[in-house]
């Protein structure tokens, strides 16, 4: 196979806000194949996303490429002018971001955002434009592709803007797509069903792809070469059998996850209060269409009874939609349920002092859109202090210090922008934010999906840590239901709004009957997902 696509001796630094230089990418050589593709392995931080951004000169502006070229069918792309690098863009290349909740206008409907990529790089007329895009939002997996294109980012959840971001970038079937963790926030049944949806285009289109991951399991059966990065080098590069003799140990860890994912914890007992108990709750969002203005009504969640004690974990897992971050945002205090009553420490949580409700922190999916851009990473873990007017500046410092350190984070990055961090930084860097003001109740919503393998069991490690020296209850939202048997003592499963099936500690999913459960599992195995062994 010809090259389409040949990096050579690329070398990219970063210049931080205070001056330092950070060495993103070090004299990368890699070469894309037409028809191939190319899985990019490595840990949060390595380069994998700044090597993607290099390929279309979307790199941040305090990033400079100090030597190298990529060239593209005998193109060097980092010389080209504007005016031909945006004909490339889009239509031959085609990037899908980590993080859609970015990537997407919020202001505009997704389906005008679709056509806007049509009608930039295809000559048709609107009517040609809006029938494709309905097309290709049926294609990755919408049954109302009508209803979609003409919802806003944000009444969508956090998987369905993922598939809309993969839609848009293959809508003009491009020669090579850059895939950048393009399942991190999905449901591990909808992961399987987009790979399997790549991997139908790759055939069909005769597409070429780089895929960015942290997973190597998704590897395994879809990539035809895996290139694995560290601190900013690609160390080797070829097929997964090869990497599995290469004696490097940090290799052996990003491609076999399974052998650092901590042990399963025994379950806590407790016989004392609840700390948080919900009862029959039920919440509704009435939407109308943009056109009729006809309203219409979503039943988000309905019936839900749950017990949480502290220093324990529930895990509630369930496809995107399901409504388990609608039941979140309602027990953090986001939401106001339409029934059903919500109690902390036996208080109604609606009537407890701004004080007490801080009790109650919460961790997002995306990071990136929870996190002050211009604050510095000093100023946004020090400013939930700052509004409790907790103790002196230097104490709020060496606490920000402490904070830092918990999370794995060098506090000498502490006046960093919250943009110079990586993807996985960045949700060590919302950790840091919540825990700071001592929490007893921690909401993780899939706050561990965008991270590496081995950056999640570290991160399991250290809550698991944080809950005995703290005492701390976790309410873990997931779709990997193998990964959340490792240290939840209850599995909630969660369907249309419903929680259909309850898991207690230590059964390994034996007797679980329900459709929606048999789903995640089949998924999981078919992704090689990381955690306890299955039932096959």
């Amino acid at each position: 196979m010809e090259p389409l696509i040949q990096i050579s001796d690329l070398t990219v630094d970063y210049i931080a806000e205070g001056g330092d230089v950070i060495h993103a990418l070090r004299n990368v050589e890699l070469q894309i194949n037409g028809r191939e593709t190319v899985g990019l392995l490595g840990e949060s931080g390595s380069g994998k996303s700044s090597l993607g951004l290099a390929l279309l000169r979307l790199l941040p502006g305090n990033a400079h490429v100090t030597s190298g070229k990529i060239e593209y069918r005998q193109q060097d792309l980092l010389r080209v002018d504007q005016k031909e690098l945006r004909k490339i863009r889009g239509a031959d290349i085609s990037l899908v971001f980590q993080e859609p909740a970015l990537a997407l206008n919020p202001v505009l409907q997704v389906g005008l955002q679709i056509v806007d990529v049509l009608r930039a790089h295809c000559k048709m007329d609107k009517s040609q434009a809006a029938s494709e895009t309905n097309a290709i939002l049926r294609q990755v997996g919408f049954a109302e592709p009508e209803r979609i294109a003409r919802a806003y980012p944000h009444q969508l959840s956090g998987g369905q803007r993922q598939r809309v971001a993969i839609a848009q970038a293959l809508v003009c079937r491009p020669g090579l797509l850059i895939a950048d963790e393009p399942l991190s926030s999905l449901d591990t049944v909808t992961q399987a069903e987009i790979l399997e949806l790549l991997r139908q285009l790759k055939q069909e289109l005769n597409l070429a792809m780089l895929f960015i991951t942290h997973n190597a399991g998704l590897l395994a059966s879809f990539a035809d070469r895996i290139a694995v990065m560290r601190h900013g080098q690609i160390l080797t590069c070829g097929i997964l059998e090869e990497l599995r003799r290469t004696p490097d140990s940090y290799v052996q860890e990003i491609i076999s996850p399974a052998k650092i994912i901590p042990p399963a914890m025994t379950a806590t007992h407790s016989n004392g209060k609840p700390l948080l108990q919900i009862r029959n709750l039920s919440k509704r969002f009435q939407q109308h269409q943009i056109l009729t203005r006809k309203k219409f009504t979503i039943q988000a969640i309905e019936g839900i009874d749950l017990t949480l004690h502290a220093g324990t974990t529930v895990a509630l897992v369930g496809r995107s939609g399901s409504g388990k971050s609608t039941l979140a945002r309602c027990c953090a205090g986001f939401e106001v349920p339409d029934s059903g009553e919500i109690f902390l420490e036996g208080g109604p949580i609606q009537k407890l002092s701004r004080q007490t409700r801080q009790q109650v922190q919460m961790l997002f999916q995306d990071a990136s859109t929870s996190l002050n851009p211009r604050f510095t990473a000093e100023q946004l873990i020090s400013e939930p202090l700052e509004i409790m007017a907790w103790g002196t500046k230097l104490e709020r410092r060496e606490r920000v210090v402490k904070s830092l350190q918990e999370v794995g984070l060098d506090p000498q990055t502490s006046d960093r922008l919250s943009g110079e961090f990586s993807g996985g930084q960045r949700q060590r860097l919302a950790l840091a934010r919540a825990l700071v003001v001592e929490p007893k109740l921690l909401i993780l919503d899939e706050a561990l999906s965008g991270l590496d393998i081995p950056l999640q069991a570290t991160m399991v490690r250290l809550l698991l840590e944080l809950q005995l020296q703290r005492n701390l209850a976790y309410l873990y939202i997931s779709h990997d239901l193998s990964f959340v048997s490792l240290f939840a003592q209850s599995i909630l499963v969660m369907h249309e709004g419903r929680i259909v099936e309850r898991i207690g500690p230590g059964n390994n999913f034996q007797g679980s009957s329900h459709p929606a459960t048999q789903a995640l599992l089949l998924a999981s195995r078919s992704l090689h997902a990381p955690g306890l062994p299955l039932s096959q």
